[in-house]
């Protein structure tokens, strides 16, 4: 990567907006740390609520162990996939910043469009998988 790392590009994609290579790197990471800081705290604060007081009459409130590895797995893929995520676009950026003159010569508003859907679908997962099954019996 060049000294400057071009983050933004106009609509003939030359580059126009620059941040030193230093300081990407360390807001990168920063940003990555503590994304998953706070989602793991979140998690263990979730998995702390007794969920048979909040909602008695539910069958997941009852199963709490079951309850658990379900939000637990749900918060795990949710960090895994906002993590690949971010790697994708830190390896397009990087791909960017490799080529001569740092243009913007390949349309990535598919990785965008498509991480967005993951999220989505990630994001109501669990309350329909709470809505419309049981846990399982084993």
């Amino acid at each position: 990567m060049p000294d400057n790392a071009a983050i933004h590009h106009d609509e003939k994609g030359n580059p126009d907006g620059f941040i030193d290579k230093q300081n990407f790197f360390y807001i990168t990471f920063g940003v990555i740390i503590a994304f998953n800081f706070l989602l793991n705290l979140l998690k263990a604060q979730v998995l702390k609520i007794d969920f048979a007081k909040v909602n008695p009459l539910s069958i997941w409130a009852k199963n709490r162990e079951k309850l658990s590895s379900l939000i637990e797995g749900w918060f795990n893929a949710f960090v895994a996939i906002t993590n690949t995520f971010l790697a994708f676009v830190l390896i397009g950026l990087r791909r960017i910043n490799g080529t001569e003159g740092q243009k913007l010569d390949f349309d990535y508003n598919w990785l965008l469009i498509a991480g967005f859907a993951l999220l989505i679908i990630l994001i109501f997962f669990l309350p329909l998988r709470l809505l419309f099954s049981n846990p399982s019996e084993d």
